[in-house]
């Protein structure tokens, strides 16, 4: 069985890709994006934590939402 890294870029979840105050959310939602893809190849491995890549694909997602509404929120705030 293949595994995937615990990490991306660095990151350990995507959560932490969206605390990280160095990103903008344009980059945020690319290394989201990016993450997102490369677990989509090895749809059979499993991470160091035994979480599958569809649990981590839909943590991305999670956070891929958040930064939609924070986008829509700010746009309401103009």
């Amino acid at each position: 069985m293949i595994s995937v890294s615990k990490r991306f870029a660095g990151f350990r979840t995507p959560a932490s890709v969206l605390e990280d105050r160095h990103l903008s959310n344009e980059q945020k939602r690319t290394a989201l994006l990016a993450w997102r893809a490369s677990l989509r190849k090895a749809p059979r491995a499993i991470s160091r934590e035994g979480r599958s890549p569809a649990e981590l694909i839909e943590e991305i997602d999670e956070a891929l939402k958040a930064l939609r509404r924070e986008k829509a929120a700010r746009g309401k705030g103009s």
